[in-house]
């Protein structure tokens, strides 16, 4: 054993209480830097020294090494975050465009469809009692023009909102290509640096984390440390460059294709219920079909046989179709609700194990500065034993 063992000894105990300092600063200098994941440094007993002893052969420690210095992260909390994430954008989504076609059906109210439906109603019940009045003839003409115009109009809102969602899904599309091409990059980047990229793996979790918002995908970890990206849904590969499946995308991009059929759905069926509507009423209209829905010029107004009991039917189906509309919405507010409530526990959880806590970080600060203050004595010490051996023996 070299006379100079513990000099040894103690200097890697200096190095390893000076690297737990300095990540320690990291932390606390980054403890407001979104995205950060706090840092440690991971050590290990050194190689022992063979001795041999009265009792035979023994080992002698011979201090401290530094193996790594690493983020400290929870993948399965990190997994969990982003599929709450991606449901929470999914019904998010859906719940805007239905409350999108809430607001422009209004019911119940006083403009919508029904309520158009009911006063051309009242209008042709005045003019069966007094079928020559002038006056009576021409507020059923009235009637039936605003009737058409809110037609059009809802016709024509239901348009603007489908032209709005697929504007909407070709715009997160290219951000989700954009985000994919970015962790491919970094995925290189950090298979050359090495598995203590820590900077590098803390800006590909984050592009992670913002691509679960457009998408439901799984991240694996290969053994070269780059991360293989699926959809949750059928296991599908998620490379840069390829044609995304909107149908099983889930997250916002699931969200807008389910909603732009949901509009689509409403809007045919809203159709139907007018063009019915509509050929109720006689020769009252023309062009009966959705936003083309206009009066005719010499429109027969005589009582149209049996619009009681169409009306009454017509009324009945756009009434469903409104209190299913109503139903659907509620339902996605409460998943929308429920969904960030777990979105919400997911990251306090994750940032309890990935955050930086200073108060934490404080006490490591005094934890490794007294553990450099006896490594430095050890050193001191050693150094004052060399010097009586070298100097003072040897004078004598």
């Amino acid at each position: 054993m070299s006379t100079f063992h513990t000099l040894e000894t103690g200097n890697r105990g200096l190095s390893a209480s000076q690297a737990s300092l300095s990540t320690t600063g990291q932390n606390i200098a980054n403890a407001n830097t979104k995205g950060y994941s706090r840092q440690q440094v991971n050590t290990s007993s050194s190689a022992s020294l063979e001795v041999w002893t009265s009792q035979g052969s023994g080992q002698l420690g011979t201090g401290v090494s530094i193996d790594s210095v690493m983020r400290v992260r929870d993948r399965f909390l990190d997994q969990q975050y982003r599929t709450h994430t991606a449901e929470f954008s999914e019904w998010q989504t859906k719940s805007e465009a239905l409350g999108s076609v809430e607001t422009i059906l209004g019911e119940p109210g006083d403009n919508g469809l029904n309520a158009s439906m009911g006063r051309l109603w009242n209008a042709w019940q005045d003019l069966a009692s007094d079928p020559s009045n002038k006056a009576v003839q021409a507020v059923v003409k009235e009637r039936a023009q605003a009737f058409a115009d809110v037609a059009k109009t809802i016709d024509r809102s239901m348009g603007d909102l489908a032209t709005e969602l697929t504007e909407r899904t070709t715009a997160a599309e290219k951000d989700a290509q954009t985000l994919i091409a970015r962790i491919e990059e970094l995925n290189k980047n950090i298979m050359r640096t090495g598995p203590q990229a820590n900077n590098l793996r803390d800006e590909r979790d984050a592009a992670v984390d913002k691509l679960s918002q457009l998408m439901d995908i799984k991240v694996t970890e290969k053994t070269d440390g780059s991360y293989a990206l699926t959809l949750a849904a059928n296991n599908q590969p998620v490379k840069a460059g390829e044609a995304l499946d909107l149908e099983t995308a889930g997250g916002k991009l699931g969200g807008l294709a389910q909603a732009a059929a949901t509009v689509t759905g409403y809007r045919e069926n809203i159709q139907v219920a007018v063009t019915e509507f509509a050929k109720a009423n006689g020769n009252v209209f023309e062009n009966a079909a959705g936003g083309e829905l206009s009066v005719a010029k010499d429109a027969q107004l005589e009582l149209p046989k049996g619009l009681d009991e169409d009306v009454k039917k017509v009324q009945a189906d756009f009434r469903s179709l409104v209190s299913g509309l109503g139903a659907e919405a509620q339902s996605a507010g409460y998943a929308v609700s429920s969904q960030q409530q777990l979105m919400v526990s997911t990251e306090n959880r994750r940032q309890s194990v990935a955050g930086v806590s200073l108060d934490e970080e404080m006490s490591n600060l005094v934890k490794f500065q007294h553990a450099y203050n006896a490594a430095a004595r050890l050193v001191s010490t050693t150094d004052e034993m060399l010097d009586t051996i070298i100097n003072r023996m040897a004078a004598r």
